[in-house]
């Protein structure tokens, strides 16, 4: 319950920074920023979630990855003593270390789900931690994804509309580090 506690508080840290129209200091200069946009989300067949996002949002900050409906970007990672140690973003699938394809579609009998796809191009398997927030209830969620192996795809699928995933703790090892 405590990460959690400490997760919404960096969500909502985040936010504040995301409004900044720059970066404020020389270690924010790699942050990539969205230029503000609607998120329009099917909920059912019938129903539609919108929400505007007049500031600049970051795809990465602070290592952790922020998806959005409908987006495909890569990440590098860079690895000190055989441990992933920092993520930034990658404009360039090709050049990307790991790849997110986040998205809503059709299950079988044409009900709405949310679909991510994870491909991983490091020598070694990758866990992540994950949050979510969902249309029309308050509060952050912890989700789960399951770790990618090296040099494979893997998909995880949620039955209902998602506003914002965030990937945290991308590592090799399967418990994450303690975080200061």
């Amino acid at each position: 319950m405590r990460r959690t506690k400490k997760i919404a508080i960096l969500l909502t840290l985040l936010a504040q920074f995301a409004q900044a129209a720059s970066p404020q200091n020389k270690n924010d200069s790699d942050v990539i920023f969205r230029e503000p946009f609607t998120l329009r989300l099917p909920v059912d067949r019938s129903h539609f979630y919108e929400e505007r996002f007049d500031h600049k949002i970051p795809y990465v900050f602070d290592n952790d990855v922020y998806l959005f409906n409908g987006e495909k970007f890569g990440v590098k990672v860079t690895l000190e003593e055989g441990e992933i140690t920092s993520v930034r973003y990658e404009k360039d699938l090709s050049k990307a270390d790991l790849t997110f394809d986040f998205k809503q579609d059709k299950d079988q009998s044409g009900s709405l789900m949310t679909l991510l796809t994870v491909k991983n191009n490091l020598p070694r398997r990758v866990y992540f931690d994950a949050l979510m927030t969902i249309p029309g209830k308050k509060g952050i969620f912890k989700t789960t994804v399951l770790p990618v192996e090296a040099g494979l795809s893997n998909f995880e699928s949620w039955p209902h509309a998602i506003v914002q995933l965030a990937l945290k703790d991308i590592r090799y090892s399967e418990k994450p580090a303690s975080r200061k």
